[in-house]
């Protein structure tokens, strides 16, 4: 059960980055579409590394108690 809750969490982290990198390519027009300022962009669009996908992955598990 725990290696599918890994997977489960590596897929949702995946999906998070993939979603951060779309939002580099997002008009103004759509920024204000869905109310994100361009300071939330740029705080977003930072996370949008490796490194900040090994973050995600790793903060999740420790909220869920694996010892990772």
């Amino acid at each position: 059960m725990l290696i599918v809750s890994l997977f489960v969490c590596i897929q949702q982290s995946v999906e998070r980055f993939q979603t951060r990198r779309k939002l580099m390519r997002l008009t103004p027009q759509q920024m204000t579409d869905i109310g994100m300022t361009k300071e939330r962009q740029q705080a977003e669009v930072s996370q949008a590394t490796l490194l900040g996908l090994l973050r995600d992955v790793l903060s999740f598990s420790k909220s869920k108690g694996w010892p990772l």
